[in-house]
């Protein structure tokens, strides 16, 4: 049975598009071509919470529709193993790369996290929009802090990462889009009539290879500009 969603596939496209875009932006103040203050300043900021809005909401959808009615276990633990192992290279790669502000808990090792905690409550899209909205509720009024668990451990990491989503609040998007799955609105699939474009829907298919790929490549491409400029 095919559950998916082509409207989920291309938010999840929308997406991955919009992070490439984000890195490139960011590569270029990396490499010095400008100097924007890229990735939180005035704008830049909400440009990335979109970003992860739209992957978060995707990932809630996805897990209600692979598994309300029965937990794969086979699926979800080779999926899940694949995303461990590419949070795993990114920390250790930016370990070696920035070692002041390497990746200790980006959006890879979040996926990783959200899937384990939120597969429970795949079934339950009322009970996931209520956690939902009480996590991200209990955030905005200073209950609990963005890089908790983490505080217990702050002295040991970096004071700033160069990639970090907080358990608080992105937890609830997650539970959100258990719900949002549920709903008429999505079932019925909105964007349908535009399926016959696959294409659409084909990188976010491929989120995942996209997202690990990307950012190599612009390096590779501004490392090898600035090779041979300085020649």
């Amino acid at each position: 049975m095919n559950n998916r969603i082509f409207t989920i596939d291309v938010l999840r496209t929308v997406a991955i598009i919009l992070m490439v875009i984000f890195h490139f932006l960011y590569d270029l103040k990396f490499f010095g071509y400008v100097d924007w203050d890229t990735p939180d300043g005035p704008g830049w900021r909400s440009f990335r919470h979109v970003i992860l809005i739209s992957f978060f909401i995707c990932l809630g959808a996805s897990l209600n529709l692979s598994y309300h009615l029965a937990i794969n276990w086979k699926k979800f633990s080779k999926r899940l193993s694949q995303i461990i192992l590419s949070a795993l290279a990114i920390s250790i790669v930016s370990l070696f790369m920035v070692p002041q502000n390497y990746i200790y808990f980006g959006v890879l090792h979040f996926i990783a996290i959200a899937s384990l905690l939120c597969i429970w409550f795949a079934n339950k899209p009322l009970l996931s929009l209520i956690i939902g909205i009480v996590i991200i509720l209990v955030y905005n009024i200073d209950l609990v802090s963005g890089i908790w668990p983490f505080t217990y451990i702050r002295g040991s990491l970096p004071r700033y990462s160069n990639d970090y989503v907080g358990l608080f609040p992105w937890l609830g998007v997650v539970f959100i889009g258990i719900w949002l799955a549920s709903t008429s609105f999505l079932k019925n699939d909105p964007l349908k009539s535009m399926s016959r474009y696959q294409w659409l829907a084909s990188p976010g298919k491929h989120s995942l290879v996209i997202y690990l790929v990307h950012q190599p490549f612009f390096f590779a491409v501004f490392g090898l500009i600035a090779f041979i400029k300085s020649a």
